[in-house]
């Protein structure tokens, strides 16, 4: 059975020894602490690692409304974008600088230019692995701990099984596929000011 963000925030409630909610609307000090900090939490997660699982190329759009006091070119960012990790022009990591303004990616690159983002995203709960899932329901766990039962003592203790499960997670995830091997040729031409067609990692 596929897993919902009740299925989470129900079970962190169990951990601390407190009933289940039945929605997250429901007119409760579980669900209202749950609606504080369950996103946030989700969103953390996401964004401090690279997970494979959360990952996504996706093609941006030039704003050819939007003229940059840096003359570089304006591109929007997706939605629900959690963090951008790689920019590629067709296909090959750019070598160039880029940088995030808000939801607007900036590089010298214009209308004619098909840029994407490798980025985070938010998968659907159920397609999370369960490692991962453990460490979000360990996190939760540990903030209702504080939250319902002020006992800091066992906050402590499933703050670090969270840290457990992350760490296999991150184990199990980097090993999702083979590794990437530097395109040196691509760097030398780079120095030499030659642009190959064939930037970025192969």
């Amino acid at each position: 059975m596929s897993k919902t963000k009740i299925d989470l925030v129900n079970s962190a409630l169990i951990l601390v020894g407190d009933n289940p909610i039945t929605s997250l609307n429901d007119q409760t000090t579980q669900a209202l602490v749950a609606n504080t900090v369950l996103e946030d939490l989700i969103e953390a997660e996401l964004f401090e690692t690279r997970w494979r699982f959360a990952s996504q190329t996706t093609a941006t759009s030039f704003i050819s409304s939007i003229t940059h006091p840096t003359g570089l070119g304006v591109f929007q960012i997706p939605n629900n974008t959690i963090r951008v990790w790689n920019v590629l022009e067709r296909g090959r990591s750019v070598l160039g600088e880029w940088e995030m303004e808000g939801d607007k990616l900036l590089i010298d690159a214009d209308s004619n230019s098909v840029i994407s983002v490798d980025r985070t995203v938010e998968p659907p709960v159920g397609n999370w692995p369960p490692h991962f899932r453990m460490s979000v329901i360990y996190g939760l766990g540990s903030m209702f701990a504080l939250a319902l039962t002020e006992n800091e003592t066992k906050s402590k203790m499933l703050m670090a099984a969270g840290d457990a499960y992350r760490r296999k997670a991150r184990a199990q995830d980097g090993g999702q596929s083979s590794p990437r091997v530097l395109n040196t040729g691509q760097m030398m031409s780079a120095r030499r000011g030659v642009r190959s067609g064939n930037e970025g990692l192969i």
